[in-house]
Parts: C-alpha cells; sequence; structure tokens
C-alpha cells in the first residue's frame, strides 16, 4: 500500500535534485578553492603548506560531524511533532533549540582554545591559531546543521538549497583572500567567516520553516528517544569522519614529506564523500517521515542511490582512464606524483559514501545498532590502513579494502528492512509518553 502522504516519484527526483544539484555547485567551488590554494599558498615548503591546510580540513569535518548527528535527532523529534500535528510545539522547541546552540558554541569556543595547542602538536607541529580557528568554525557549522535540521523536517528544500550555495560562494571569496593575506592560517580564517554568514542565512529561513504554527495537538515527545538518537548518531557520524580521512592522517603522520602528493588525490576522491553528504540531506527527513507513517521510503532510498551512482560512475572512469590529465586540471606539477593511485582511492569514497547514506537512511529510522558496526570498522580500518607504512598506492588499496567491509555490512540491514513490508500506518514503538 502506498503512503499516501509520501511524494511521488517525480516529486522526489525533483526535490532530491534540487538539493543535489545546490551542493554539486557548492562542491564546485570548493575545487577553485583547491586549485587556488595550490597556487596561492607559501611557495616555500609548498608540499608541507598545502598538508597542513587538508589536516585542517580533516580536523574540521572530524569536530564537525556531530552537527550530522545532532540533525538526525532533530528531524525525528521534529517530524514525531509534524506528525501529530503539534507544530506550535515544534517552532516553540525549535526557538529553544536555537538559543541553546549559541551558548553551546560559547563554551565550546573556550575549550578549543584550552586544548589547541596539544592538537596543534598531534597533528605535526601545526599552528595552534589554525587548529583553534578550525575547531570554531566547525562549531558555527554544527549550528548551521541545526537550521537546517528544521528546514529538512518541514521539507524546505529551495531555501535549504539557497543555504548550500551561499557557503560555497561564501566560503570561496573568503578562503582565497585570507589564503592571499596570511597563508594556511588565513584560509581557515576564511572558513569561519564563510559559516557565521551561512548561519545567520540558515536561521533566518528557518524562523519560517514551520507551517501552520497556530496548529497545536497535547502530547509529549517519546521519553529518551532524543538522547539515544543524538549519542548513536554521534559515534555513528563520528567514526564516518575518521574513516572519510583515515588515510590522509596515517600518510600525514608516516610520510610526511609526501603528505602534500597523496592530499591532492584524496582531494579529488573524497569529492565523492560530499555529494553522498549532500544527498543525505534529502534521504534523511524522507526518511524519518515515512517511519514515522509506518512506511520504509523506498522510492526515496532508490531515487538518492540512483542520483548518486551517476558522479560515482564518472569520476572513477575518468580517474581510471586519464589520471594524471585529471590532476593537472587542478593542480600544479610538483603535486601529481599519486596520481597512479587516484582511480583505487576514488572507489575506496565511492563505497564511503555508499556507506553515510545507508548509516543516514537507518539511523533516520531508529536504527542504532549502525553506531557498533561503524566503530568495529574504524578501530579495525586504522590498524589495517597503517600496516602500508604510508605508502600512497598501498595506503589507497588498504583504504578500499576497508571501505569495502564497512560498506558491505550497512547494505545488509536496508535488505532485511526493505524485504519487510508494512502496509498500514504502524505507531513508533516508543512514542507512548514513559510513566
Amino acid at each position: 500500500m502506498r503512503d499516501p502522504g509520501a511524494p511521488s516519484t517525480g516529486t522526489s527526483v525533483r526535490d532530491a535534485l534540487v538539493v543535489a544539484v545546490a551542493g554539486l555547485v557548492a562542491n564546485g567551488l570548493n575545487l577553485v578553492v583547491t586549485i587556488g590554494l595550490a597556487r596561492l599558498l607559501p611557495a616555500r615548503d609548498h608540499n608541507a603548506a598545502y598538508g597542513a591546510f587538508l589536516q585542517m580540513v580533516g580536523l574540521y569535518i572530524v569536530v564537525s560531524l556531530p552537527g550530522s548527528a545532532i540533525a538526525i535527532a532533530v528531524v525525528r523529534r521534529s517530524s514525531w511533532w509534524l506528525a501529530h500535528g503539534g507544530n506550535a510545539e515544534l517552532e516553540a522547541w525549535r526557538r529553544r533549540a536555537s538559543r541553546r546552540m549559541v551558548q553551546v558554541l560559547l563554551g565550546f569556543a573556550v575549550l578549543a582554545a584550552v586544548v589547541s595547542p596539544l592538537v596543534a602538536q598531534g597533528l605535526g607541529g601545526r599552528s595552534w591559531l589554525a587548529v583553534v580557528i578550525t575547531s570554531v568554525a566547525a562549531g558555527c557549522w554544527v549550528a548551521i546543521a541545526v537550521e537546517r535540521a528544521f528546514l529538512q523536517s518541514c521539507r524546505r528544500y529551495p531555501p535549504l538549497a539557497a543555504n548550500f550555495l551561499l557557503e560555497g560562494v561564501a566560503r570561496t571569496a573568503a578562503v582565497l583572500a585570507g589564503a592571499v593575506v596570511a597563508g594556511v592560517t588565513g584560509a581557515v580564517l576564511g572558513i569561519l567567516l564563510a559559516e557565521l554568514v551561512t548561519w545567520g542565512h540558515a536561521w533566518r529561513a528557518a524562523t519560517r520553516a514551520v507551517p501552520d504554527v497556530t496548529r497545536s495537538a497535547p502530547g509529549t515527545p517519546p521519553r529518551g528517544e532524543l538522547g539515544t538518537d543524538l549519542a548513536a548518531s554521534a559515534v555513528a557520524f563520528a567514526m564516518l569522519a575518521l574513516l572519510q580521512y583515515v588515510d590522509v592522517f596515517v600518510v600525514g603522520r608516516l610520510y610526511p614529506q609526501g603528505s602534500g602528493r597523496y592530499a591532492a588525490i584524496a582531494v579529488v576522491a573524497k569529492t565523492l564523500v560530499y555529494v553522498a553528504i549532500v544527498l543525505s540531506y534529502y534521504l534523511l527527513p524522507e526518511a524519518s517521515i515515512g517511519h514515522r507513517a509506518g512506511h520504509h521510503a523506498r522510492r526515496q532510498l532508490g531515487v538518492v542511490l540512483a542520483l548518486y551512482a551517476v558522479p560515482c560512475g564518472v569520476l572513477l572512469l575518468v580517474a581510471a582512464v586519464a589520471p594524471r590529465r585529471l590532476l593537472s586540471l587542478i593542480y600544479p606539477a610538483h603535486l601529481l606524483g599519486a596520481s597512479g593511485s587516484l582511480a583505487v582511492l576514488v572507489a575506496a569514497m565511492a563505497m564511503l559514501g555508499l556507506s553515510f547514506l545507508l548509516a543516514t537512511y537507518l539511523l533516520a529510522r531508529g536504527l542504532r545498532a549502525v553506531a557498533g558496526w561503524l566503530v568495529v570498522c574504524t578501530a579495525l580500518a586504522y590498524w589495517w590502513v597503517a600496516t602500508a607504512h604510508g605508502a600512497w598506492h598501498a595506503t589507497a588499496v588498504h583504504d578500499l579494502v576497508a571501505q569495502h567491509v564497512v560498506a558491505g555490512g550497512l547494505v545488509l540491514a536496508p535488505l532485511a528492512a526493505l524485504a519487510t513490508r508494512r502496509d498500514e500506518r504502524v505507531p513508533d514503538p516508543v512514542a507512548e509518553p514513559a510513566p
């Protein structure tokens, strides 16, 4: 039985494309940043400078990934209110959550300033100032994720897409300008400024997201669900972030003089992960809303996976046929040394992107065991990738094997869920308030 509230296939494709195209444009602008930085960073010890920037990007990803976890919890709570007609209650909760994020970010900024010297030393003696700026910028992105989650929950995909585009444009201008003025530290300062602008836009859009705020309904959301969703999602996305940069961190530690050249292929390959992240902005609310209605969101999952397969296939083909030519369009000659390993790393990141989408789908449905699987896989992946001793091709091959194992385990759960049939609305098993 078809869910009467579910969007049609055409609507699903349209909404997913709106989000995906905006995300791809934003990622394209990130590529402009990559090209610019490859030429703008100081010529003296250029490989080390470029490798340092990629480490800051990796730190940014790791610190900001809790934002994706919070988004899972916010979307699931919001979908509960919307399913029960509690629009007024959702709007009141949205306002409290926005205020709370400001308070948390201020506290986090103080903590980042205290621990940044230790983190900088652990990354190989990088600038502590760059570390603290990067960390605060990542904290701002977490706040952005909260506001975007309300847009997702209410299916406000056009303003969500506009927010992606604004972030891409602002980051491109600010990072390149910062790199000219102050090198790596200036570049990460540009990221911080761009995130502050994006946060303001997302907050304003979210204030108009909840429909019919005069509509109210009695009831209490499931006690404990928000915390358990947040904990499981935080662990899961932290592991996915580490899996995304396990190879960069290992090469940077074991073969620092070659980290810049490996970073060149890593940036290109990891574009696929960003595509998956963007598509997850559509998949997350659709899976959560479908779950509240007692359905699987099969159509939306199929649309997202089909859209994701296109850039994966194109990039893998080009990386296999002309890797050096592809990299030469972006990087100067001295960063092309690892081009022979590009196709292998692209395949690895394609699998990681699939893992990200499947983890999002499962977490949106409240299947928290995903976190445990990812913890085990991440620990094994770090050990396995480190056995390549920082050699470019061996590291990429080991990463590919590890990512196949991760994705293989995550594929089984959706297959089992989709094999079952739920023809009528099924109440959330924890939807009744605890006594």
